[in-house]
């Protein structure tokens, strides 16, 4: 696979803490699962779309991504990148803020900031967990009443969680050999991206006291009966009798809900860290298994509880046990607390030959 993860981590002036790193809530310190094959999971249709398991019931109910209609995308620009025989158009969807979602973190941080593009527009998609009265979009025109659809402002503050925006970038076709670039600003923090890197971005930032931001991006295909991607983000943590579990959202590239996704992690027979899954649609009709590796990685930033944190990838296969998709990410969870969250990227068709690539 092509590489899938870019991290960096930016010790914004504190250092990195050894100690304390482990626990009994480790997963280092996991039962040995059933991940043989796919574990207990049957290539079958489940009767109803949550695994009748209400913590996920409760998940899945939950407002996280709210669909905004931005006049931008009646803007010229739009218009003429629509009508190319290959549009240059990116999903770009940004996070910000807790994501292990630590409850004992009550101080806020102002994530206010912007996103710009050198040529071309933003549109946005969808808000994520913003909350009304305390995070939102700043206006998008000029003094002369014009909007401004290369720029993008916003205000949010987070605690304990997160919030985001999902946009797509419309990049119009130059005569020149002119680099476009993509500038993010949260905060104090920023970074510029040039449209090449948007081709597959996946990049983690992890700043003080465990706020980060992570940064994805991809090319919009017009054409998904040939290749699908998407996102997947939810629960990782373990069950009362130790092993591990996850389960969670499965959604399009641009934050459509497409379904659920619900598995086991842990070590197999054999001691690999393994996990198994399996994913279904919104009626709760099979649509894969899913089956790979973890990683883990301490992350000890801040005051509050040292967090581990890790990576997962692997295949995702059809009722035949062929494989068909890719999928992969990242899993975070503090000691002092059994529930972790995870945020991962899917796709199925062409790019199992490509590496995770639309080419």
């Amino acid at each position: 696979m092509k590489k899938l993860y870019l991290m960096i981590v930016l010790l914004a002036g504190l250092g990195l803490v050894m100690g304390g790193c482990t626990s009994s809530t480790d997963p280092a310190h996991t039962n040995t699962a059933d991940l043989e094959d796919f574990g207990n999971y049957e290539a079958t249709d489940e009767t109803s779309p949550d695994f009748n398991n209400p913590d996920l019931a409760d998940l899945l109910a939950e407002t996280e991504e709210e669909e905004y209609d931005d006049p931008v995308a009646l803007s010229p620009v739009v218009d003429s990148v629509e009508n190319q025989t290959r549009p240059d158009i990116f999903h770009f969807r940004m996070l910000w803020g807790n994501l292990p979602r630590d409850t004992a973190v009550t101080d806020l941080t102002d994530w206010s900031g912007t996103l710009t593009i050198s040529r071309g527009a933003i549109v946005v998609t969808h808000l994520i967990r913003f909350e009304p009265g305390q995070d939102y979009l700043l206006p998008r025109w000029n003094d002369e009443g014009y909007y401004v659809p290369e720029e993008l402002r916003w205000v949010s503050k987070t605690s304990c969680c997160l919030d985001g925006i999902a946009t797509k970038l419309f990049i119009p076709p130059s005569v020149t050999d002119e680099v476009v670039t993509v500038s993010f600003k949260a905060g104090r923090f920023g970074i510029t991206f040039t449209m090449d890197q948007l081709e597959d971005l996946d990049t983690l930032i992890n700043l003080s006291y465990g706020n980060a931001v992570l940064l994805q991006a991809a090319r919009f295909e017009p054409r998904p009966n040939l290749h699908t991607r998407g996102h997947l983000r939810g629960v990782w943590t373990k069950d009362d009798t130790g092993q591990g579990i996850f389960y969670g959202r499965w959604t399009s590239a641009g934050g459509v809900p497409m379904g659920a996704i619900k598995g086991e992690w842990g070590v197999d027979s054999t001691g690999n860290n393994i996990f198994v899954g399996k994913w279904i649609d919104r009626s709760g009709r099979f649509q894969g298994f899913v089956k790979g590796t973890w990683e883990e990685h301490g992350v000890c930033l801040g005051m509050h509880c040292p967090q581990w944190a890790g990576l997962f990838e692997g295949r995702i296969f059809n009722s035949e046990r062929e494989p068909i998709g890719l999928l992969g990410g990242r899993y975070w969870k503090m000691p002092c607390s059994r529930t972790g969250r995870f945020e991962g990227r899917w796709c199925v068709g062409g790019c199992l030959d490509t590496g995770g690539r639309d080419d």
